[in-house]
């Protein structure tokens, strides 16, 4: 069953002589339970690819159809819903609310959206990050070290 698709994917940034593509025409799909990994030289288009396929940048041409709904047909609000609710990104640098401990900040989408918090998830979840036994723990007490850039996306298996 694919659960993405990309479609003729284009993204610049500039105009004339500073235009840049960062995603030059990309196009795959990915089937549920495969593992994928995107690789690539420093500036080679990762990062754009993964705002790109996670609904944080829109893309200059192309498509990204996520569980077959192309995430680019909706509007600002219902693409924020999307993200809230079927996106996670977790960024290399963090991007964390410096208030809120490790715990609060992954479940604050989930609180944002009205939803239950299923304890056993989110402690499965912190073991598999390795912050089991830092749930408690502002962002400025965790080391830059164990932070991580990855795209996951929410279980549809429900």
């Amino acid at each position: 069953m694919e659960i993405l698709r990309v479609e003729n994917l284009v993204k610049t940034y500039g105009k004339g002589e500073n235009k840049v593509k960062a995603v030059d025409d990309i196009s795959f799909s990915v089937e549920k339970g495969e593992l994928v990994a995107i690789v690539g030289a420093s500036g080679s288009g990762k990062s754009t690819i993964l705002h790109l396929l996670g609904g944080v940048d829109r893309p200059t041409s192309g498509k990204v159809y996520i569980d077959g709904k192309d995430i680019y047909s909706l509007s600002n609000d219902n693409l924020a819903i999307f993200r809230r609710r079927q996106v996670g990104i977790i960024y290399q640098f963090y991007n964390l609310i410096p208030i809120l401990n490790v715990k609060e900040n992954i479940t604050l989408p989930c609180d944002l959206d009205g939803q239950h918090i299923e304890e056993e998830r989110l402690d499965n979840l912190l073991k598999t990050l390795g912050l089991e036994n830092r749930a408690n723990h502002l962002p400025n007490e965790l080391s830059r070290r164990s932070a991580t850039k990855s795209f996951y996306r929410k279980s549809y298996d429900k």
